[in-house]
């Protein structure tokens, strides 16, 4: 029976789309043609139940590959759900919350999956959190520049919302606080079950970091992907057609009362029929409406300075994790 193997958890904007295009194409690995299924962190997906996380991840699989899927969202640990931004900590056990909440996505892919192979791509988290925002920036979603959101997010209760309730929106700064996340997955996953790589290794040596996954997963590390070297969704500094985002489309087609009857009106099969293609499709549209180029580094000093600070503990707990070996290397 074909099973999941292996999941790529993130980060965001890190080189998950590169590496997702370079493994798809192993003969021995099987990943459906969407990038990011949102299982484990959407909860109306999440309790779909994991046939169908199975059915959809393993779907025209050859028989004997491993299946496996990349979706950089898991790597927060917490579910995006609906009304995520009035959620709060308890005064009185913030902190004990915190990590609860902060272990449901581990938790869940544990209980799914219990022998998977994790991976996630780290990337400098001052360059990924503008990144991030210039990509929100670039679709119309984030209308603050990068300045304003970085001084909005790093109020400290701003941060503790952001740590506890996931929106679209408040994750610039907290999804780079790295140790903090993968400290969640390490006290549910073995550590051997963890495999991290930094963005620069997959940009600067692709073919040996590659391989090294491939030998991670279990399969064989000779291979080498004609793609590999490629850097997929970089650097975006335009779109062919400006506001095109079938994400907010479809977020203003769900608030429709007649649209969400008609949506949950339908048998199973053509509603998970058409979820899987407007995941292909979405996911293609992105890749092609986004133009490359010179995007240049227009964080200003002063708020790079406040990042920086930002993360140096977190960085510094990192450099322990990754010393010691917590975190496969």
């Amino acid at each position: 029976m074909t099973e999941i193997g292996f999941l790529v958890i993130g980060a965001a904007k890190a080189g998950t789309t590169s590496l997702f295009e370079y493994m798809r194409l192993h003969p021995r690995l099987h990943m459906p043609p969407e990038k990011e299924v949102y299982f484990f962190n959407i909860d109306r997906n999440y309790h779909r139940g994991l046939d169908w996380y199975r059915e959809t991840v393993c779907r025209d699989a050859p028989a004997g590959a491993i299946c496996g899927e990349a979706t950089a969202e898991y790597l927060s640990g917490i579910p995006y759900v609906e009304g995520a931004e009035d959620r709060d900590l308890a005064p009185s056990n913030g902190a004990a919350d915190l990590v609860e909440i902060e272990e449901t996505i581990p938790r869940r892919i544990r209980a799914a999956l219990p022998d998977v192979r994790l991976i996630c791509v780290l990337r400098d988290p001052v360059e990924r959190a503008y990144s991030h925002h210039r990509m929100m920036a670039l679709g119309g979603v984030d209308t603050r520049s990068f300045e304003a959101a970085v001084e909005e997010l790093l109020e400290p209760e701003t941060l503790a919302r952001s740590r506890v309730a996931r929106t679209r929106l408040n994750g610039y700064v907290v999804n780079g606080e790295y140790a903090r996340l993968l400290a969640g997955y390490l006290r549910v996953f073995p550590r051997e079950q963890l495999k991290a790589i930094l963005s620069d290794e997959l940009q600067e040596r692709p073919v040996e970091t590659v391989a090294d996954l491939f030998d991670f997963i279990g399969v064989t590390s000779e291979f080498v992907p004609d793609n590999v070297g490629t850097r997929y969704r970089e650097a975006a500094v335009r779109q062919r057609i400006p506001g095109l985002n079938l994400v907010t489309f479809q977020t203003g087609l769900a608030r429709l009362g007649a649209a969400r009857r008609l949506w949950h009106a339908l048998p199973d099969r053509p509603r998970n029929t058409i979820d899987r293609a407007y995941n292909v499709v979405n996911y293609r549209i992105e890749m092609w409406n986004a133009l490359r180029g010179e995007a240049g580094d227009d964080i200003p000093e002063d708020v790079r300075d406040r990042l920086v600070t930002h993360y140096r503990a977190d960085s510094e707990a990192l450099a322990e994790l990754l010393t010691r070996g917590a975190v496969a290397c």
